[in-house]
This record gives C-alpha cells, structure tokens and sequence, in this order.
C-alpha cells in the first residue's frame, strides 16, 4: 500500500468506472497485521452487539477501540489514499452536509444523535479504508463481520425476546426485528464467500453456519426482511454458473416447506399478507395480522408524508432525526390526533426529508458508485483473477441486499451501511493492488463465444506451419 507519509504517483493505463487507480503497498510490504486484528475485533463487537447483553457494557470496549483505531489511522497518516475513491468524496461530503443541515433545523437537540451517529459511521468507514489494504486484511474483517452475523443469531435464541411473536434482541439496534433480519442478510453472502474458498469438512462446516441465520432471520418476521432476502437470492442466481442454477431455486423451496413446520402460524400469515389480506387464523392471531396491515397501510402513508415533506423543505430538510416529530406536528394540525410518532421507515426519503435534496442525492449517489464500483470490479476479474472476482461477487450480493432492505428502514446515519460502503472501496483498493503486483491489468470482458474460441485454441497442438506468412500479391501502383 501507500508507504507512511508519502502518496505515490496514480499508475498508467484504464481505471474502474468509479475510482482512480492508486499505487497501493510494494510485494513484500508488511500488512498492519495489528490494525487489521483490531479493526476485526472492532466490527465483530460492533455488528453483534455482544456486549450489550453482557455484564461489561460499563467498560465501553467499543468506544475505547474506535478511540484507538481512529488515533491509528490518524498517525498512519495518508488520509489521501482514502480520498482518492469517489465514493468517500461523496460519503464525506453527504457527512458534511448532515453537520450543515444542524442550524436549520426544526428541533436542534433532537439532531444531535444523528449528526453524531453520522459522524462516528463516517470515521469507521475511513478506518476501514485505510487499514484494509491486502487481501489477507479483507479476509479479516468480512470474516468478523461473517461471525457478528452468527453470533448475533445464536444470541437471539438463547438471550432474545419475541416483539409481538417475532424474534429480535433485547435493547440495541437490534431490538428491531426488521433491523435484526436485515443484518442476517447482509451477513449471510459473506458466509457463502467463506464456503467458497474452502473443502471438505471446513466447506460443510461454513455452510452449516447459515442454517441458525437462516432460522433466527425468518423467526423475525420481518417482511422488509423477506424482500431483500428475495433480492439476495435473485442475485445469487443471476451469478450462479452450471448446477448452482438448480441447487439454489431448490434450497429456496426446500426453506418454503421448512419454514411451515419451523414457524409459528402467526409468523407465515404475516409472511402470506403480501398476496392475501384474508387467513383463517384463531381470532387472537387475525387481530394481530389485521395490526400489521394497518401497519403496512401507514407505512405508506408515512412515505407520503415524507416525500411531502421533501418539497416542502427542499434544501436543508427538517433536521437530521427530526422527520418523525415534525411529522406528528403536521398530522396534528390536519387532524387533531398526531397518533404515535413515527420514523418513515425508508432510508432515502428519510435523508431526502430531513437533510434536503442535496443530502439525499449525496446519499444515494454513494450507495451508487459503490455497487457499480463492485461490479465494475467483478466484470474486470472474472477472466483475470477468479479469486479476487469471488470476492466482489458475493460483497454485490451483501450491497444489493443492503440497497433494497433500507428502503423499509430509517437506518440512514447508522455504522452498517457505512461498513458495507467501506468494505467496497477497501476492496477495489485490494484489487488494484493485486493487478499491480502481478504485473498486469483485469482483461475486458469477452463474449461468451469469443471465450469459447480462446478455450478451443489452447486445446489445438501447436504447429510449426502456422507461422509461415502467407504470400500476397500487391497491385501495381500507376504512377
């Protein structure tokens, strides 16, 4: 990577759609095996939340590691290297203008929960970026955050409560069941990446770790959940190549008719209002089901409202953290009765209504360049590096899941979209990197039937006659 204290001159030839190429750490450069360690640890307690249900909470380990991380990657220096990336220019500005947006708004204490948790994601997404420099370091945190997920799932069984008949942690962001299903999806490619690369018992043994995060996140209920494991599941299909095409619509069924005999009955009619309203559930569980309907219908009300309230206050917003009190303001103006108070429950308009337009288009232009930045990677590698075009296969999955199940959550300033964002970034740096040091540039994406013609090319014997020029008769030139 980037040696300390100096920036290297950007290497000749293409770069990605997304990110300029960036001289990266020399072969035989020491990776920061501790920073990368720490780092691990970091996201581990951070995404699992173990500590929360722990008897030392009162230690603030997550503080104090966030502390050293932050002064380790300010003494690294080269902050640069992070910059380089359009996708931090964009992160780092959106960060900027949630701060900006503070003065205007509408309820400034309220605001500064937001403005903080936004700083501390931005901050984590730099530490990520510039500690994660190798593929070993990238191994290293995807792993954690891979284990945060299973942990996670296992606390839920053992120490969580049911909201209502579904599954989810006590206290904590993940006291949310829809919060909870949504790291479960976004963790579980990183544990399909892990069975990739492994054989024979360990393969097994990574594949069986699924299976409790399978089981916690349909135990959630979360519909917003269901959709972006739909979503998952579409990608890893269209990414499938030969018999995977068949094993995975097959394991997909296989989970239909389990979770019928896994689930409770209130959970599958809660899965089923998606096509029907209608169940011949037991009168206490069709009230239930007939509260969560009422519940979708004012999701979409709240949608309005905050779209609504993106034109009404089109450049600065209501204030970060502000939407669900101004909000009830208006509904009780209009109506007399503001009702409960309530967040909009989808991520962009959440950004668009209470930091403007510019905010959300910051926003949503860095969940954009990240995905295309995975893409534009995996397309680059597939003939190159087909170890490093895994990588970027199942962290698009993670992304597309993630971009689709914020849509039904108001998680805008929160540290796991910054930590998937980073983990993009990190990763074209690693695949820059690579290409680099083995001496070469990813090869363009070829046609299927030119990779075909290739493929029977270097199957044919070679012959000495094929090099004979053949001879051509030039006309004559009248002068």
């Amino acid at each position: 990577m980037i040696s300390s204290g100096t920036i290297s001159r950007p290497i000749t030839g293409p770069t990605s759609a997304n990110y300029p190429v960036v001289k990266g750490e020399e072969d035989g450069a020491k990776p920061a095996i501790v920073g990368s360690t720490l780092l691990a640890v970091y996201l581990f307690i951070l995404a699992s939340r173990i500590l929360d249900l722990s008897g030392l909470w009162w230690l603030h380990i997550p503080l104090i590691l966030w502390a050293m991380l932050t002064i380790t990657t300010l003494v690294r220096g080269n902050l640069q290297f992070a910059f380089a990336s359009k996708a931090t220019k964009y992160f780092a500005a959106f960060t900027v203008w949630v701060v900006l947006c503070f003065p205007f708004s509408k309820w400034r204490a309220a605001s500064m929960q937001s403005i903080q948790w936004q700083v501390q994601s931005f901050i984590i997404f730099l530490i990520i970026v510039q500690i994660v420099r190798t593929k070993r370091d990238w191994q290293k945190v995807v792993g954690a955050f891979a284990y945060a997920t299973l942990v996670g799932a296992l606390m839920a069984f053992h120490f969580g409560y049911t909201l209502e008949g579904r599954l989810a942690l006590p206290g904590g962001t993940l006291g949310d069941p829809n919060e909870f299903a949504l790291l479960m999806v976004v963790g579980l490619p990183f544990w399909w990446f892990k069975a990739s690369r492994a054989q024979g018992l360990r393969k097994i043994f990574f594949l069986c770790c699924t299976l409790p995060i399978y089981l916690a996140f349909a135990r959630s209920g979360s519909r917003s959940g269901l959709l972006a494991m739909a979503v998952l599941l579409l990608l890893s299909f269209l990414f499938a190549r030969g018999t995977q095409k068949i094993v995975i619509p097959i394991v997909a069924l296989v989970g239909v008719v389990a979770s019928t005999f896994l689930l409770p009955g209130y959970i599958q009619t809660r899965f089923m209002t998606f096509f029907s309203s209608g169940s011949s559930a037991d009168a206490a569980t069709q009230d239930r089901i007939n509260s969560d309907i009422a519940s979708s219908e004012e999701r979409k009300a709240l949608l309005i409202q905050s779209i609504q309230m993106t034109f009404e206050y089109p450049m600065f917003g209501v204030g970060p953290g502000c939407f669900s009190f101004v909000a009830w303001d208006e509904r009780k103006a209009a109506t007399g009765s503001g009702g409960e108070s309530l967040v909009s429950h989808n991520t962009y308009t959440q950004v668009s209504s209470e930091t403007g337009i510019p905010g959300f288009l910051l926003f949503s232009i860095t969940v954009f360049l990240c995905i295309r930045s995975v893409l534009a990677d995996y397309r680059r590698l597939v003939l190159a590096d087909m170890e490093l075009a895994q990588y970027a296969r199942y962290l698009f999955m993670s992304m597309g899941a993630l971009a689709a199940g914020i849509f039904f959550l108001s998680v805008g300033y929160t540290h796991m979209s910054a930590t998937i964002f980073a983990f993009s970034v990190a990763l074209h740096n690693v695949v820059e990197n690579s290409l680099k040091n083995s001496g070469s540039r990813a090869a363009p994406k070829v046609p299927a039937w030119q990779t075909a013609t290739l493929s029977n090319l270097k199957q044919r014997p070679f012959q000495a006659n094929q090099l004979k020029p053949r001879r051509q008769a030039w006309p004559e030139v009248s002068r």
